[in-house]
């Protein structure tokens, strides 16, 4: 079979455009074969307008092309060899970058604009797979050991006018914006100059010197390679093993031998055999603190060997300071110790108020008796006077007139009293006169002390006098005389709180309270038939107790049963069986006492706390207030309001 070939030749003459005439040949060969073989063309063209240059590129390739209005100038091509339709495309872009333009895709059109414009449309983007040479890309470079920075000072050269190069420090990245074909050489030149060299790690036991000395002078010495922030290939990371007092060097091997050898000049014999330094305290106690830190680091010596020579510290009470002397890298531990326990304590503010609750059962019996001579005054002849009632009712009976005036004497009577008398102003008088009397209950509010102290820390409270007790009676014998004597020890009686508060969570307060009253008993008998010394009570609360910030907790339950019988009579007459009675009082007493304490915690954070506290303390001195026992509240009891 013969396969015949159809050789078209397309002649186009274009008319005078602009005042201008050009001709424009276009040679389109045209080879198809009888069976459907590709397409292919012929392109010979001299001083053809763009314009219609970009018209028959559209025919032939079939794409649909938006055109910048601004575009102009002649296109000459000459060409021999036949081209499908994607190599027509190419020699396309090719034309128009010459002429400092390019086609940028944009949906299902292709947008013709100027070089300098087209970096910045949605269509410059890198792509995957096989790109067209002429077409401007955007691309997005990393380097792992060359600064982006560095990078760019390469590159720009080699990039065109109308390309775009711009370095990002983090995440040391370079972004470029050019022609496919020129992007690539850029890439290609960016893989020969970021190589990386090995990187190495490096242990260094530090043998005189304290790694973090070390680390502080590396620093100071070489910022280049070790300032924070620092990239690229001269970057060096160090890292401070302070448990074995050794230095890890990572880096590349020319400057990580660059630090080394400083290193090595750092890591010397110091010249003395140790340091000293003073470290004043702002807030804790010098003398408690310098034991505690002895014992630690003479403890952690011990475990390391012969790792670090002797070391001494003391307080300076005066300064409130500690004085450490021993190896320097002794010392930054000290320090960062001391800036974890110096620090400023919580207070508390503890008030309290001790009441005793009295509950006093006492009845009293007798009959009082006496006579009056009216004619002699108010003088009376006989008078019993057991419970002075009867006294104080005869000396009101007789007004300064002489008369009988029964209403002064009514009025003078202080306790409940039954009377029976016969009064005659003109001769002898009598009265017998029964007193009944029982009374009921008592509050005393002891004392309502309060105290200022730090978290953790004991305060305590005495307020009574100091008793001499006689502890033991002793004679002495010397040149025929005794000198005897008695050793005596004074104790304190009265009021004692003692409170330990600790602070949890800011809030609670936990309290470890001792409470004790003490006293004197003035009815214990002294002498050869009674107690030999001085008789105490003695009533103690010992608790440890939880409460919230200003919350009022209570305490007591401790009760003491007092009771006492009393007998007063007219001598003789008095033991008369019977009628005796008539000439005795007789008492009867029982006196229940329960001891409260009341306590509130108030924690003090800062000044502004202080002063609240403060001025209200203040206040409370100078104001008067008269207010209703029944409408008192527990909080009343700090006032010193029972």
């Amino acid at each position: 079979m013969i396969h015949t070939h159809l050789i078209r030749v397309v002649r186009l003459v274009t008319l005078p455009l602009a005042g201008a005439i050009s001709g424009v040949v276009l040679l389109l060969a045209l080879a198809q074969s009888a069976y459907g073989e590709e397409q292919t063309w012929r392109i010979n063209v001299k001083n053809a307008d763009l314009n219609e240059f970009v018209m028959q590129v559209a025919g032939i390739t079939g794409k649909t092309f938006v055109v910048d209005p601004r575009i102009k100038g002649n296109v000459t091509v000459v060409s021999s060899t036949p081209m499908n339709r994607e190599a027509v495309y190419e020699l396309f872009l090719s034309v128009l970058r010459v002429h400092n333009w390019t086609a940028v895709p944009a949906g299902g059109v292709i947008r013709i604009q100027q070089n300098a414009t087209a970096k910045q449309s949605p269509g410059a983007e890198g792509e995957s797979g096989p790109i067209a040479p002429e077409k401007l890309v955007t691309r997005v470079i990393s380097a792992q050991n060359v600064k982006s920075e560095e990078l760019v000072k390469i590159l720009r050269p080699l990039i065109p006018q109308y390309g775009h190069i711009a370095a990002v420090a983090e995440p040391n990245v370079v972004i470029i914006s050019d022609h496919a074909d020129n992007m690539t050489r850029l890439v290609q030149l960016v893989q020969q100059v970021d190589v990386s060299d090995d990187v190495q790690v490096v242990v260094v036991p530090m043998k005189h010197a304290w790694v973090g000395t070390v680390v502080n002078l590396l620093e100071k010495v070489a910022p280049r390679q070790l300032a924070e922030g620092t990239a690229g290939p001269q970057r060096v990371q160090l890292i401070a093993n302070e448990r074995n007092n050794s230095l890890v060097v990572r880096g590349k091997p020319r400057p990580v031998a660059e630090i080394l050898k400083l290193v090595e000049q750092l890591d010397q014999q110091a010249t003395a055999t140790g340091a000293t330094q003073v470290i004043y305290l702002r807030h804790g106690d010098a003398s408690k603190l310098a034991p505690m830190l002895e014992e630690m680091i003479a403890g952690a010596s011990d475990k390391e060997g012969e790792g670090r020579g002797p070391t001494t510290i003391r307080a300076d009470e005066s300064l409130n300071a500690i004085v450490v002397r021993g190896e320097p890298a002794l010392m930054a531990e000290v320090r960062e110790i001391l800036d974890q326990l110096d620090v400023r304590r919580t207070q508390v503010l503890i008030e309290a108020a001790i009441v005793e609750i009295s509950i006093d059962d006492s009845t009293r019996i007798g009959v009082e008796m006496a006579g009056v001579d009216t004619e002699n005054g108010t003088v009376p002849f006989f008078n019993t006077t057991l419970d002075g009632v009867v006294s104080s009712l005869i000396g009101n009976i007789i007004g300064e007139d002489g008369n009988i005036d029964v209403l002064p004497a009514l009025g003078s009577a202080t306790a409940p009293t039954v009377a029976v008398a016969r009064i005659d102003s003109s001769s002898f008088s009598f009265a017998a006169v029964v007193r009944a009397l029982a009374t009921n209950t008592n509050a005393n509010l002891l004392s309502t002390p309060s105290i200022l102290t730090l978290d953790n820390q004991e305060a305590k409270i005495v307020v009574g006098n100091e008793v001499p007790f006689r502890t033991g009676t002793y004679s002495t014998t010397g040149d025929g005389s005794s000198n005897p004597f008695t050793t005596i020890q004074r104790q304190d009686v009265g009021l004692q709180l003692t409170v330990t508060p600790h602070v949890h969570d800011g809030t609670a307060v936990r309290l470890e309270v001792a409470q004790e009253i003490t006293g004197i008993v003035p009815e214990a008998p002294i002498g050869d038939a009674g107690f030999s010394d001085v008789v105490t009570s003695k009533r103690t609360i010992e608790t440890t107790v939880l409460a919230e910030d200003r919350q009022t907790i209570v305490l007591g339950g401790l009760i003491q049963d007092d009771i006492n019988d009393t007998i007063k009579k007219v001598p003789l007459l008095g033991s008369i069986p019977a009628l005796g009675r008539l000439f005795r009082s007789d008492s009867k007493s029982r006196v229940k006492r329960n001891l409260l304490v009341f306590l509130r915690p108030t924690v003090i954070r800062n000044d502004g706390d202080a002063k609240t506290i403060t001025d209200a303390k203040y206040q409370d001195v100078w104001e008067v207030e008269i207010e209703s026992s029944s409408g008192s509240a527990p909080s009343d009891l700090f006032r010193g309001r029972p």
